[in-house]
């Protein structure tokens, strides 16, 4: 009997100790996880587009025609649509509030702060912000109340939303956006470019731009008021861009870039942007396959 008890205090302590064992494991899985500083918010995942922030984004089907009308390049393979109540978005941020946004369905916080433009832009609308993810990564949104462009990277990936300049059908006074990560850009040209980065670089005063909605001879703060932000480029800021800049001098498009010169590109900000260069504009942009 005495045996008998002893038993089953020694089963009682090793069950306790297997529960000790399993909860210490999870916690350390837990612990392991990835913070990106928001848990769940209740959106469904099949009701996420691949770039949704906070509860001010509604996704919206691919259509099965008119597919050229929404202005996607063909390099882009995968993307999502979706519509942006942008106003909100913009007050919230002026109010230095932080941003839920999912990639890809992962959520992440952004913190980003306003970066100033002159006041005539300012006074226009359009606001311009720059910012972290939790967990790491970086943000850069520009948004007046119709249009929003932004570039969201994290870790290789970088997600971008861009406009389609197309009202949406549900709330036409909306203006229907596209968002697609650079793992779903390929280069169009010869089998033998597809491997690497290529420039895809617009003469926007050429009217190369027009089919996105950039007009040829706007002004800057047209081009600001679709959604682009302008930086200007000299011959001297060209050395360290030799690729970009013998496209823009011989209009050879999906030239090869190397590594080191795509990532300056990057680190400056520079895609995704319109760059004066001795009066001409010219929408900096490469893609990768």
């Amino acid at each position: 009997m005495k045996l008998k008890k002893e038993m089953s205090v020694l089963f009682v302590l090793l069950a306790l100790l297997l529960v000790s064992v399993i909860t210490a494991f999870v916690a350390g899985l837990v612990v392991f996880e990835p913070d990106t500083g928001v848990g769940d918010t209740g959106i469904a995942p099949d009701e996420r587009a691949m770039v949704h922030i906070d509860l001010l984004t509604e996704k919206r089907d691919v259509p099965d025609e008119g597919l050229d009308d929404l202005g996607i390049p063909s390099s882009v393979r995968k993307y999502d649509l979706m519509v942006f109540d942008t106003p909100a978005i913009r007050d919230q941020l002026l109010r230095g509030e932080l941003l839920t946004v999912y990639l890809a369905g992962q959520p992440y916080v952004a913190d980003l702060q306003e970066s100033l433009l002159d006041a005539e832009v300012r006074s226009a609308g359009i606001c311009s912000f720059t910012g972290t993810l939790a967990g790491g990564g970086d943000v850069v949104l520009t948004l007046n109340d119709d249009v929003l462009v932004g570039r969201f990277v994290t870790g290789a990936t970088e997600y971008s939303v861009e406009s389609t300049r197309l009202n949406d059908t549900i709330y036409p006074e909306k203006v229907l956006h596209y968002a697609y990560s650079s793992a779903d850009v390929v280069a169009e040209g010869p089998p033998a470019m597809l491997s690497g980065y290529y420039t895809t670089i617009l003469n926007i005063s050429r009217g190369d731009g027009e089919e996105y909605g950039i007009p040829a001879n706007g002004t800057e703060v047209e081009f600001m008021n679709v959604g682009y932000e302008v930086v200007r480029l000299t011959d001297a800021d060209l050395k360290d861009f030799p690729t970009v800049n013998e496209t823009i001098q011989t209009d050879i498009q999906e030239l090869s870039i190397p590594v080191d010169e795509v990532e300056r590109i990057v680190e400056k900000n520079y895609r995704g942007k319109i760059a004066e260069y001795h009066g001409s504009y010219y929408l900096i942009d490469f893609c990768k396959s």
